[in-house]
């Protein structure tokens, strides 16, 4: 989970990266005519775009731009909303000011609700830092700091919400991608054009911004399914034959996307360095992005409940302090554990699927 502006060298949270929704290729029945190095068993890199998507959108998603919406609200200044009141008084008028928009509000009424002990912390560190003097971007700073602390623990809870809150974490992806597609763009050019230039971070990231009001919306709803699924049951975590038939039908299909079959083509015995590099930078990842989200939402019921209960189990057995790290985008993790590597229960035999080289003659 991510929010505010963020310091020099941290890594920049996920952003909008999403087109329309794929269309389902016609005639699925060809899906039985491909060939297969391997039967019976799924890439590797599809189970961690699979997994990937579903347990990172929560953090990726809380880090996109948007339109602030005041609803006729004056913004007062931070240091006009806590002149003259002592720390409990500034906390009270924070609760209230410190996210003046709709959004904002939204998110920390829901705090309150659910989870009014870090509602107090969050309280805490606001007041503290608007009665030295700091803005409402600071305000924000600290908001991004506190919720690398809040976000581990509920994992679990999440995950006990089943299919339901595997739907609600694609929806929060799929909005993830939106920002990052308006904002940046989503080839290589366009994404390193934005990122190059300061200016372009620094405004995505100031209070009223496109991912402020997507931040603070996907974090009301993470704070809801951690609340929903604070008191449920174990989720299941029993890997079975039907969920790995459905796994193999979405990576299938995932297959006939355009994006996926120009990386496909890219390897190509033929191909040399500068073609699959000006392949690889064509590429839209949104679209991309979308795709798997798509076959990820088709997926049945019950396949989604499991994979949601694998992910976040896994997610939960991660050292706290590599987890914070992930989050905040520091420590130069390319990637999530359990998802680069199996989580427990996973059958390993799903990872040793066809290459790219061999996918290119299916």
């Amino acid at each position: 989970m991510s929010f505010g502006k963020r310091g020099t060298g941290e890594g920049h949270p996920a952003r909008n990266l999403l087109p329309p929704t794929p269309v389902e290729p016609a005639g699925d029945a060809s899906v039985g005519r491909m060939k297969v190095a391997n039967p019976g068993s799924i890439d590797k890199g599809f189970i961690a775009l699979a997994l990937g998507v579903v347990m990172v959108s929560a953090g990726a998603a809380i880090a996109a731009p948007s339109v602030l919406d005041m609803f006729g609200t004056q913004v007062r200044p931070i240091e006009t909303v806590v002149a003259g009141l002592d720390r409990t008084q500034a906390k009270a008028a924070l609760a209230r000011e410190a996210f003046p928009d709709g959004e904002g509000r939204a998110f920390m009424s829901s705090l309150q609700s659910h989870f009014p002990t870090d509602h107090d912390q969050l309280l805490n560190l606001l007041a503290d830092e608007a009665l030295s003097g700091g803005d409402r971007d600071d305000l924000l700073q600290k908001l991004n700091l506190w919720s690398v602390e809040f976000v581990p623990p509920i994992l679990p809870a999440i995950g006990r919400t089943g299919a339901d809150g595997f739907d609600e974490l694609l929806n929060i992806g799929g909005g993830a991608f939106d920002v990052v597609e308006k904002t940046a763009g989503c080839t290589a050019d366009k994404l390193e054009a934005f990122v190059s230039n300061p200016a372009n971070l620094a405004k995505s990231w100031t209070y009223g911004s496109e991912s402020y009001k997507f931040s603070m919306q996907a974090s009301e709803k993470l704070v809801n399914l951690a609340a929903k699924g604070r008191n449920a049951p174990p989720p299941p975590t029993d890997f079975r034959p039907e969920d790995e038939e459905a796994l193999m039908t979405a990576f299938f299909g995932m297959m006939m996307d355009e994006q996926f079959t120009g990386l496909i083509a890219s390897a190509g015995p033929n191909a040399n360095f500068g073609s699959q590099t000006e392949a690889l930078r064509s590429i839209d990842i949104c679209k991309m992005g979308r795709s798997v989200i798509y076959k990820l939402r088709r997926l049945p019921h019950g396949t989604k409940e499991r994979i949601f209960g694998i992910g976040t189990q896994a997610l939960d057995q991660i050292p706290a302090d590599v987890m914070k790290q992930m989050m905040s985008g520091k420590g130069g993790y390319p990637g999530i554990p359990g998802v680069n590597a199996p989580p427990s229960g996973f059958p390993t035999h799903l990872l040793e699927g066809p290459s790219i080289e061999d996918m290119r003659d299916m």
